[in-house]
This record gives structure tokens, sequence and C-alpha cells, in this order.
């Protein structure tokens, strides 16, 4: 979701259909949330900026709890793009795991609105739907698949991974969301408490071992 573009304009857009427009209202509404906090973020405010009627906002999203509903889903479906992306960058599925839960930090703070609207209060008055959580597990289905990969490279079997990501995910969000909201103790850098936290993790589950190189990984 691109944030920084406030050049979505429903005229211009309608044409294109009602997925763009929902879209682009989603993209609007992120960066009015970013830029102006919640209580900017209203239905007549939105459809004032995207040059459109509320009656155009009520239609694709129902109201305020549906507009809600669709930033908390776009987040966790950007989230779980982004770790997956990640896990496919590197070809050890071992030594993928701290950069996948790294990438959690980055996508944190790359999207502030976005994580406080999927794990914080910055719309309290939001009542999340089965689908929004839904969503949030594939996230951490994501995180899953990655740690099953990786104990599989080390000959263990698929056995708790779940379990294993989801103490992976903890780890990381306590430091990052402290990040986030601008409170990290001891004035500590960031990264680095969220790198020691996961490393600690993957210590405790085994899944920090080094392994010998495949052929494929082997420099010539």
């Amino acid at each position: 979701m691109n944030v920084t573009n406030d050049s979505f304009d429903y005229q211009s857009a309608r044409a294109a259909g009602d997925d763009v427009v929902r879209r682009g209202l989603l993209e609007l509404a992120a960066r009015l949330l970013a830029e102006d906090g919640p209580q900017a973020l209203t239905l007549r405010h939105l459809a004032q900026r995207a040059n459109c009627s509320t009656k155009v906002v009520y239609t694709l999203f129902g109201g305020k709890n549906g507009l809600s509903e669709g930033l908390k889903v776009e987040g966790f479906a950007r989230l779980r793009f982004t770790v997956e992306r990640e896990r496919r960058r590197h070809r050890d599925p071992v030594q993928a795991l701290l950069p996948v839960m790294l990438t959690y930090r980055s996508f944190a703070l790359a999207h502030r609105a976005l994580f406080g609207v999927m794990f914080g209060n910055a719309l309290p008055e939001h009542l999340p739907t089965e689908y929004s959580r839904q969503q949030a597990r594939l996230a951490l289905g994501a995180v899953e698949s990655a740690v099953a990969k990786a104990r599989a490279a080390l000959g263990a079997g698929p056995d708790d991974a779940r379990e294993a990501a989801v103490r992976l995910w903890a780890a990381v969000h306590g430091p990052v969301t402290l990040e986030v909201e601008g409170i990290t103790p001891f004035d500590r850098d960031g990264e680095r408490l969220a790198r020691l936290a996961v490393t600690d993790v993957l210590a405790s589950l085994r899944l920090n071992q080094p392994r010998a190189a495949t052929s494929l990984e082997k420099t010539p």
C-alpha cells in the first residue's frame, strides 16, 4: 500500500471499476491516518479528499467499521507478502529465519499507521471480523512455512512449526512495538533489540544451527 500518494481522485478512477476505487480509497485513508491521526479518518473527510460523495464510501465499505476492516485486511495481506518475499530471497531456509523476522520490523516502521490499525488502538472503535482474523492467521502462516522449511533442512519434522512461529512473532513484536511507539528502552538501537530477541528464540528452538552448504550454495 503506497500511503505517500495523495493523488487519488474518484472522478478520474471510477471508470476503472470499484476495485480500483476501493484500493485508492484505502491508500488515501492510510495516508490520512498516518499524517493526521485517527481523528482525521472520517468518512466525510475521506470523501472530500477523494473528490467523491460520502455515499460512494458507504457503498464500498458499508461505513466506518468497514473502512477500518479494509485497512486491517490490507495490512495483513501486505505483511504476508513482505514475509514471503523475504523468505524467497534466501536459498538457505535456516539462514532465512532471522532476516524474515527482521522484515517484520521494516514493515512496521514503513507502515506505522497500518501497524497501529492491525495491532493497536489506532481505531479503537473498530470491531474486527472473523475475516480480518483469518488474514492475520495467514500472515502468521507465512512465518510458520518459513519455520517448517528450516526444520526440514535441519532434518527435523514439521511438528511444532506453528508454536515456533508464534514464539518468533511474539519475540519480535515486543521490541518493534516499543520502537514504533517511540519508547525503545535504554536508548538502545531498535534493530539490535529485535535481532537479539529473535536470535534468542532461534537458539532456544535450535533453528540457528549451521549446516553444510549444498552443491547449489557452494561458491565456485
